[in-house]
């Protein structure tokens, strides 16, 4: 077992950041619920996801999503996630990553259909969640992705990530 800690942690200490856009997220859905109609009355959801790799298999990370309800309001959520591997195919020469997620943190809502004499639930919630059971990562230092789940970032989610070297080193083009 003391063998395989070398290769556990062989991608420690890299960043990525994702691009996303999601469609059908909770907020959508409560919207739904409150109005009674079954249109989607939301564009979308983009997003901007940072992840460190504590571990080739687990990262830690920060989502930021937006969504715009015309019949309801703005929501902007930040969310710490949680992701974690369970298969890659880093020897392959195509690298496909099936992984799954966690996130949970605040939302903060702007009500733009306030009607006179109504409270206004503008603010903080805490209803910025995401869980996704199935994501797919096709690539390597450069990806695209595409995950099923449910909450903030919506029920489809896609988009493009980049993962940074563990050390960037820089030469000087400066000949002195």
């Amino acid at each position: 077992m003391i063998c395989f800690i070398p290769r556990g942690h062989a991608q420690q200490g890299k960043s990525e950041i994702a691009i996303g856009y999601g469609y059908y997220s909770v907020y959508d859905f409560v919207n739904h619920s409150l109005n009674g109609n079954l249109v989607a009355s939301s564009w979308g959801v983009p997003s901007l996801t940072y992840r460190y790799y504590i571990t080739r298999g687990l990262t830690f990370g920060l989502g930021l999503a937006y969504e715009n309800i015309p019949t309801w309001g703005i929501f902007v959520t930040v969310a710490p996630e949680l992701t974690f591997s369970y298969l890659d195919t880093r020897h392959a020469p195509v690298r496909v990553r099936l992984y799954g997620s966690v996130s949970y943190g605040v939302a903060l809502f702007q009500n733009k259909t306030l009607q006179t004499g109504e409270n206004n639930n503008s603010g903080p919630w805490a209803y910025g969640f995401q869980a996704t059971p199935i994501g797919v990562r096709v690539g390597r230092q450069f990806a695209g992705f595409f995950e099923l789940g449910y909450g903030y970032k919506g029920i489809f989610h896609g988009g493009i990530a980049v993962r940074f070297p563990k050390k960037l080193t820089h030469k000087s083009a400066v000949a002195e």
